[in-house]
């Protein structure tokens, strides 16, 4: 149970974290560089292909981000004179903050630095910079790709198996649907799609071994916390709500028999300190960026950053001078919209159809007791994008798998009931 003493531990957690965080991004820009500017040179052709925002296939849902995976591969050419100033600010070379980085990047490994100046990006930690940057000196970029593919498939595989031995065929299936809406060809042909999956799977695998221990011990309010720290520190603000979501919903799975000797509103008191823990440790590390680079730098992180959230979370006609007009509602439905585009669809109609019959054959014996924990999780991603309906709006094509878990919330509610009527 979520209590004082758990939210002390915490704070230290995340802000021995944030240390650490730093002196892992200082060694990473003390590495020699010249090996990855060659790795990432031998794979110009694809970016020049490609572009910023390519599809392997028509919608939304398999558009790529070449735009962030750009700036990433910038940062790790551009030269660090200053280790501290580096890991902190984030240089690159650009033309503008909101230019196509592809196309700076294709410049910078030519050699041409015709209109390009230094960019900083500080308000993210960039911690992807501490896997991919030593792997480019073994690799190329575009063999990098495949490394990415390959750790996906191989951790789903795992989850899936370990899900069907531990809860039954039913649940991994529901798994199963989850990750097919996440779109895994896409996850895998983009670095920063990449990290929140591989965090959250990892996460669910590190649950289904270790749930006896961490239940038992009272540990999941520590567990939840150091998710939502490594996830500020990896992701570049993608789909995060996703990664709470699935470890809420395996943590009432698995431990579904003890739960049910407990009050509905001591269940709904427990997920919500989990909740509480991940988003301290989610946004504690996500602003220590903001404090420790400014206190080490000089540079006024903390206000660029707040000006920037504050864009991401407009509501109505802010964003209308770029062309958008944004509303709460508008980016719910936009997200849904991505959601139910192309062959996705067949995934959903099914389980729509699914959950539809066990609502309806099963509507006498539906309680709180049996919906509220799943509808509590599902609900999460719409609150996310009501937040920060600017940023959901306009980045749809990678925030809409939030929705997986929403999905996979209300499969296993659907399961649940099934079960419970049939006991």
């Amino acid at each position: 149970m979520f209590n004082l003493e758990k939210f002390l531990r915490i704070i230290i957690g995340f802000a021995l974290s944030v240390l650490i965080g730093a002196a892992l991004m200082i060694f990473v820009y003390a590495l020699p560089n010249a090996r990855a500017v060659e790795n990432i040179r031998e794979a110009l052709p694809l970016y020049e292909h490609e572009g910023n925002y390519p599809s392997w296939a028509l919608g939304e849902h398999s558009k790529l981000d070449n735009f962030t995976d750009a700036i990433i591969l910038l940062e790790i050419i551009h030269p660090a004179t200053n280790l501290i100033n580096a890991a902190m600010l984030n240089p690159r070379f650009g033309t503008t903050q909101d230019a196509e980085p592809v196309e700076a990047l294709i410049k910078v490994l030519r050699g041409d630095s015709t209109g390009l100046s230094e960019i900083i990006y500080p308000r993210y930690w960039h911690g992807c910079l501490v896997i991919i940057k030593p792997l480019l000196t073994l690799m190329k970029a575009n063999h990098l790709r495949m490394l990415f593919a390959y750790a996906i498939f191989i951790l789903f595989v795992v989850a899936l198996l370990m899900c069907q031995k531990i809860l039954g065929t039913p649940y991994a299936l529901a798994l199963a649907a989850a990750v097919m809406i996440l779109n895994l060809v896409s996850v895998s042909m983009s670095f920063q799609f990449a990290t929140i999956y591989l965090i959250t799977m990892t996460a669910i695998i590190f649950m289904l071994k270790k749930n006896r221990r961490l239940f038992g011990n009272d540990l999941y309010d520590y567990f939840f916390a150091a998710v939502g720290i490594l996830i500020a520190f990896f992701d570049f603000l993608t789909y995060p709500i996703f990664s709470v979501v699935m470890l809420l919903i395996f943590w009432y799975v698995l431990n579904l028999r003890e739960l049910l000797k407990e009050k509905i509103s001591s269940v709904l008191k427990m997920m919500s300190g989990f909740l509480i823990s991940w988003g301290i440790g989610y946004v504690g590390m996500w602003s220590g960026k903001w404090i420790i680079s400014q206190i080490l730098t000089g540079c006024n992180t903390f206000a660029n950053a707040i000006h920037q959230a504050t864009i991401y979370s407009r509501i109505g006609n802010d964003l209308a001078n770029v062309g958008w007009q944004i509303t709460a509602f508008g980016a719910i439905q936009r997200n849904i919209a991505v959601l139910g585009h192309g062959p996705i669809r067949i995934f959903l109609f099914v389980a729509i159809i699914f959950m539809l019959y066990i609502l309806i054959r099963y509507r006498k014996s539906l309680t709180c007791r049996l919906i509220l924990p799943y509808l509590f999780p599902a609900a999460l991603p719409f609150v996310w994008y009501a937040f920060a309906s600017g940023h959901s709006h306009i980045h749809a094509f990678f925030t809409y798998r939030n929705l997986a878990a929403t999905t996979f919330a209300l499969i296993c509610m659907s399961i649940n009931i099934y079960r419970a009527e049939k006991n």
